[in-house]
């Protein structure tokens, strides 16, 4: 069983250096917000790469040359979805980020060395950014998110990796201990975490 949210956005991760990112106001997706179909995406909040001033130029160019908008959640304070980590190896930085374009994303990955993975994490098919509120489940959440309400991306390190695993419900194997960091997806649905492992990305756990 996937995690709805798991499956929910995408994620752009870009080597580069750097964690920070300066306090900024969201936007609408301004010429791309005529071209989606339905009021509802066209409210959501959005941020610019180049809003994210503390993160690397070259990290935002390759955002901005894939067209993306960073999608904001709005019950989270701050700028977010956008982390770097070791995400294939240690000491090779890279970045993830959520990456919406006409609102839709998907996952697209450039790595930093020689480590990486095949696809992406969180599913690679372009999911509509209003999907979390077109298939809300008042039973079983409590209540309906409202629109522009995302996932949001966080990094697991790799020392925090297994208990995370062990905390959720695991999928596949028990890693007694991890190489490097993990991604995680967490909203109003649930929570999952992604491991890049031989090639591939693995979900080590969700939570509903």
């Amino acid at each position: 069983m996937k995690s709805l949210t798991a499956r929910a956005f995408s994620i752009v991760i870009i080597a580069a250096a750097g964690t920070s990112q300066s306090a900024v106001s969201p936007v609408n997706p301004r010429n791309q917000a005529d071209e989606i179909k339905g009021a509802a995406v066209a409210t959501n909040r959005y941020l610019r790469p180049d809003d994210f001033k503390n993160v690397p130029a070259q990290v935002r160019s390759r955002l901005n040359q894939q067209h993306c908008l960073i999608p904001q959640d709005v019950e989270t304070a701050g700028p977010h979805n956008l982390v770097a980590g070791d995400f294939a190896q240690r000491g090779q930085r890279d970045w993830a980020a959520y990456c919406s374009v006409r609102g839709k994303s998907k996952v697209m990955v450039i790595w930093g060395g020689p480590s990486h993975c095949e696809g992406g994490p969180f599913g690679d098919d372009p999911v509509d950014d209003d999907s979390l509120h077109q298939d809300a489940d008042p039973e079983q959440w409590g209540r309906t998110p409202p629109h522009g309400s995302f996932s949001k991306l966080s990094v697991v390190r790799r020392a925090e990796v297994p208990a995370s695993q062990q905390a959720g419900i695991a999928e596949g194997h028990l890693l007694k201990s991890a190489s490097h960091d993990a991604l995680q997806s967490t909203s109003i649905a649930g929570a999952s975490g992604e491991y890049c492992q031989d090639g591939k990305w693995l979900e080590l756990w969700y939570v509903d």
